[in-house]
């Protein structure tokens, strides 16, 4: 009991022995006397290890430990006790106690000899960026021992939040994907420094990544495809124009401290090639297809297109055969590939045979073959190509009179004068070619189509 008596009544070379020995009727945990050298170990030692063990933070060493506010902290502690001392603990911070949602206890409790927790949340967003220096104090009463605090510190600097909008979109101006991101907007999310942006192109496998400053990146595109407002935008530099992209956005603080993965995806900008049967009475065109800005694109074939009496001849940009050829197998729009807009190929025919419609009057007469025909069928020449056409009835070639050849119903301009016409047509496109006859004071007609190609 001499522990609570003046330490000057004893003499001073007895004096740590009667402390020792007061230590061991005080310790009741120790189970019995304490040696000099025990408590000598304890004295020098003490609690000096402090390490802060949370799964709601991460721990960055010494002062840097970051925890995020709003969010329930438990700071365990192992201590130095090697004889398991009785020891009581207090617990002092440097921050106003309004700043905690709930503030830890002045007197934490060991859960045995060598460790202690405390828990706490911090206000959010009243101690974001604060930093918390905590005080741990010790004292033994058996040894009635006052040791130095162990002095701790902690950032409360919560981890930014995830970009707050995304959009991606094709700009019509350049067909190159562009990216619009609003920045995530709260008291935690002042201190943002860099955006780690993904990409991958459409149809790839093959990502590409990069960090960048936010202040770097765009404050805008031009022309600004994107209605709602932004704080930054971004396009790769190795887009290509027309094809959609993915992005993944991680959003960056000044610590280092990383948001969850955001993303979107802009669709590729596809333009339509369509083929039209321009009279076609059976089958069916080629399928409808879309291509991005400058692919090479091959012009399909007909298809199971027919037209009765005709021949399929090529594709063409207008109807009427006055745009650009195609044929099957050429590319669209040459070597600049498909372009930024919608195209429409029209199937161009030429007649399989001569149709001749001849006024037989109330006589009756039916000539052999139908009267005139083509020499050697060739209904579809080149421009300039020298066409030569008979009659192929002998009473009619014979006894026919007036002969007279028409282009394209010009009757003021006759072409031939004999039952056999030849001529060159120099335009391109569909000609008719009519002729009218007089036979035993009768007169007949007959045309027939020719066309005429480039």
């Amino acid at each position: 009991m001499y522990g609570h008596g003046k330490p000057n009544s004893i003499p001073r070379k007895y004096r740590s022995a009667a402390l020792a020995t007061a230590v061991g009727f005080l310790c009741l945990s120790c189970g019995g006397l304490l040696k000099q050298s025990d408590l000598q170990e304890f004295v020098e030692t003490g609690e000096t290890n402090v390490l802060l063990r949370s799964a709601s933070f991460s721990a960055g060493g010494g002062s840097l430990d970051r925890i995020p506010s709003a969010s329930a902290i438990t700071c365990s502690i192992v201590l130095v006790n090697p004889k398991s001392f009785d020891v009581a603990y207090s617990l002092a911070w440097n921050i106003d106690g309004s700043l905690f949602e709930s503030a830890p206890s002045a007197a934490p409790k060991p859960s045995d000899s060598t460790h202690i927790s405390f828990s706490f949340a911090l206000s959010d967003p009243l101690a974001e960026h604060k930093t918390i220096v905590f005080s741990l104090g010790k004292y033994v009463a058996s040894i009635n021992k006052t040791y130095p605090p162990e002095t701790f510190s902690v950032i409360c600097d919560s981890p930014p939040d995830a970009a707050a909008r995304l959009s991606a979109v094709t700009n019509p101006s350049d067909q190159k994907s562009v990216l619009a991101i609003l920045l995530p907007n709260k008291p935690s999310d002042d201190d943002l420094a860099k955006l780690r942006i993904s990409w991958t192109e459409e149809g790839t496998s093959s990502t590409s990544s990069s960090t960048y400053d936010i202040s770097s990146l765009k404050s805008a595109p031009s022309p600004n495809p994107f209605s709602g407002t932004y704080n930054c935008y971004f396009q790769p530099s190795d887009i290509v124009p027309g094809y959609g992209y993915s992005y993944s956005i991680v959003v960056i603080d000044q610590a280092g401290q990383e948001s969850g993965a955001s993303s979107v995806t802009s669709t590729p900008n596809l333009f339509p090639l369509n083929y039209d049967g321009n009279g076609a009475t059976g089958g069916s065109p080629p399928a409808t297809a879309s291509y991005h800005l400058g692919d090479t694109v091959a012009v399909a074939g007909l298809g199971s297109l027919v037209r009765s009496q005709y021949v399929f001849s090529r594709w063409n940009t207008a109807a009427n055969g006055s745009g650009t050829d195609y044929s099957p197998g050429a590319s669209l729009n040459g070597a600049s590939g498909m372009p930024a807009s919608e195209v429409t190929l029209y199937a161009q025919w030429y007649t399989t045979g001569i149709t001749i419609s001849f006024d037989l009057g109330t006589y009756g007469i039916v000539f052999q073959d139908g009267g005139i025909s083509l020499a050697g069928n060739a209904l579809a020449v080149a421009s300039g190509t020298q066409i030569s056409v008979s009659c192929a009835s002998a009473a009619l070639t014979q006894g026919g009179t007036g002969w007279a050849w028409y282009l394209d119903g010009n009757t003021a301009n006759p072409i031939g004068a004999s039952s056999t016409l030849s001529y060159a047509p120099i335009a391109s496109g569909e000609h008719i070619i009519s002729c009218t006859v007089t036979y035993n004071g009768i007169m007949y007609s007959g045309y027939f189509l020719l066309m005429v190609t480039n």
